[in-house]
């Protein structure tokens, strides 16, 4: 009895040093610096200058300095070395890939049991091998290996070790353009580190302004064209060339200076350079949508997105029934619809049996200036009891499922993945996710408020996130639809009916008009 009087006595006790403590005194700092960097993401002007991203920097430096036992300290250091990285990326400084690196490194050394240990180190290393020093670069793989051996990123440190120093071959360039948009993609042999740079007009030597991006190692191969002219009115033409004995650099001649994005993806690898022209303050997209539809200024744009295509027929179900069929049989029906409301303009990116790379997708959607992106696909799974809806918005991955259904429809492998996630969280912080997640709601709501009422329950798999490259890119809210199991037997019957696809096109065109009206998430 006396041990269970003592052992209550100990419970009172750290209940009552744990108030005394009172809240987190991290947390404050951390969501401060978190709220002034979600600002600079929404501004244009205050994200292209150097020391804004210094002075974010500086609010989270300030959480581990001042609270390190605090629950926020681990994510505060790493917010660091990403502010930094984004100074570094407009600076081309070494003293700004110096700090980043430096906090990761902090990051792992005082924190060793963070969900973001591995990923700091992971994070270091790319830096350190963009750079040219291999060596540092190594032993940061390594560390991941030896400190975070079953972490996700232990994978693709391992096989970041065994193509260190393997130079890429640059096998060629691809572009495709709109008003004040340019999309250019560099095709890779295999993943390689960057460094994105750019350089200012002058007009006394004759050189225009100019976006270059270092490949480093790499050569470029035999057949690669060395110059390609765009000339839309924003670039001029791109140049590839050996810069060094390591390094490829490929150059973008401009018109002016603009904003500019660079992401890679894999499966085959390669490179994505966007540019954009004109670009002002970010504003809410449902106020942007509204304003303009009162005001009669142009119509609602809508892209979407037939998945698969042509030589790509996306997942199999009974009898045959392809996915590209069935998606390409929705989209046309949601276009239809759309384009029948007042006030709408709609495009797909297929109208027929035609395969398109997933860069591509959302080239035309940026290209087009839609504001919305809507991609649509049926859900497919090993277990033929998988059954339902669910709907996607970029980001890292929700759960496990997730991870595979986009290694699937990323048409690459899932142990990828990790490293994408970890490449592309730059693109994700620079998404439009919040108004993206309340598409994907509204969407998701529609699609399961009606296909219930019309057959009957529908099993509702929610919203979630994922890596998905079709989505990447996009400068518009984006979602990708799962509009059923195909390899599910009933839910197979039902898309393989001309009537259920248009109850799911109804749907669809219900929740998208639901969210432009602003009645979304």
């Amino acid at each position: 009895m006396r041990a269970v009087v003592g052992a209550a006595w100990c419970l009172i006790l750290v209940a009552v040093c744990a108030a005394a403590a009172g809240p987190d005194p991290g947390t404050a700092l951390y969501e401060a610096a978190r709220a002034r960097y979600r600002q600079l993401e929404a501004d244009g002007a205050p994200a292209r200058e150097v020391s804004a991203w210094r002075e974010v920097a500086d609010r989270f430096l300030r959480v581990a300095d001042e609270a390190p036992r605090s629950a926020k300290a681990d994510d505060a250091l790493y917010m660091v070395g990403i502010c930094r990285e984004r100074a570094a990326a407009l600076s081309s400084g070494v003293g700004d890939r110096r700090a980043a690196v430096d906090a990761y490194d902090r990051l792992a050394r005082s924190y060793p049991g963070s969900r973001l240990a591995d990923d700091a180190l992971f994070r270091a290393g790319r830096i350190r091998e963009g750079a040219g020093d291999l060596e540092a670069a190594r032993a940061f793989y390594q560390r991941v290996l030896r400190e975070i051996p079953r972490g996700d990123m232990a994978p693709v440190a391992r096989a970041r070790l065994r193509d260190l120093g393997r130079p890429s071959r640059v096998k060629g360039v691809r572009r495709w353009s709109g008003p004040r948009y340019t999309r250019v993609v560099v095709d890779l042999g295999r993943t390689v580190a960057y460094q994105v740079g750019a350089l200012p007009p002058a007009p006394e030597a004759g050189r225009p302004a100019r976006v270059y991006v270092d490949l480093r190692p790499a050569r470029l191969g035999a057949g690669c064209a060395t110059s390609t002219a765009v000339a839309d009115g924003l670039v001029r033409r791109v140049r590839v060339a050996q810069h060094d004995r390591d390094t490829v650099r490929v150059v973008l001649d401009l018109e002016e200076e603009a904003d500019h994005r660079v992401f890679p993806l894999e499966g085959p690898a390669r490179l994505v350079i966007d540019v954009f022209g004109g670009r002002g303050p970010g504003e809410d997209v449902v106020t942007r949508i509204l304003r303009g539809q009162e005001g009669g200024a142009r119509p609602i744009r809508v892209v979407i997105d037939p998945g698969h295509g042509g030589r790509d027929p996306g997942a199999l179900g009974p009898g045959g029934l392809r996915e590209k069929d069935v998606t390409l049989a929705i989209a046309r029906e949601l276009a239809r619809l759309l384009g029948e409301r007042p006030g709408w303009e709609v495009r797909l990116t297929r109208d027929r049996d035609e395969y398109l790379s997933l860069e591509e997708r959302t080239a035309r959607a940026n290209a087009f200036g839609a504001d919305l992106f809507v991609s649509i696909h049926a859900n497919a799974s090993r277990s033929r009891r998988a059954r339902g809806i669910e709907t996607y918005y970029l980001s890292p991955a929700s759960d496990r499922s997730a991870r595979r259904l986009a290694a699937l429809e990323n048409q690459g492998r899932e142990e990828d993945l990790a490293e994408m996630e970890h490449i592309l969280a730059d693109v994700v912080l620079s998404a439009k996710v919040e108004d993206s997640r309340r598409l994907a709601e509204a969407v998701q709501q529609a699609l399961v408020d009606e296909l219930a009422r019309r057959g009957g329950p529908v099993r509702d798999l929610g919203v979630k996130q994922g890596p998905f490259y079709v989505l990447t890119g996009a400068v518009m809210p984006a979602v990708l639809v799962e509009t059923s199991f195909i390899t599910h037997p009933e839910e197979a019957r039902r898309l393989a009916d001309p009537g259920f696809r248009r109850q799911v096109a109804e749907a669809l065109a219900r929740g998208v008009e639901r969210f432009a009206k602003g009645r979304g998430g």
